[in-house]
């Protein structure tokens, strides 16, 4: 069974990435066809990533239809699905990381200071 990741979905857009569509003209084929369903805007197939984009029209056709259209298929596997759907939270915990390594990275050199080690501490 070939698996995906949603990387991303707004409401009228979806993208997901198919390993198995990657320098496979055929296979991309195949799920171009499956997807053209009621509601669905278009299609579009990156051969060299795999990554898949559907547009479509929300009021008559949920991302929830689409995927299980995908995976009914061998296509998609939810379990394996890393979603980001809020790309604030995204920014959000990417900004935490940084603050957190620089408040290490200080408390590290304050540490060391006071040990008398700052030569070491300048090539940490």
């Amino acid at each position: 069974m070939d698996t995906a990741n949603t990387l991303h979905h707004v409401p009228g857009r979806l993208r997901v990435k198919i390993p198995s569509l990657r320098s496979n003209p055929l296979k991309s084929q195949q799920v171009r066809e499956l997807l053209d369903l009621y509601g669905v805007r278009a299609v579009r197939v990156n051969p060299l990533t795999g990554s898949t984009i559907v547009n479509y029209d929300p009021e008559q056709i949920g991302a929830e239809r689409l995927l299980q259209v995908l995976k009914a298929n061998g296509h998609y596997d939810g379990a394996l699905s890393l979603d980001s759907t809020d790309p604030v939270q995204q920014v959000t915990d990417k900004a935490v990381q940084r603050f957190g390594r620089a408040v290490f990275g200080w408390a590290v050199g304050r540490a060391l200071e006071a040990n008398g080690l700052s030569v070491i501490a300048a090539f940490i």
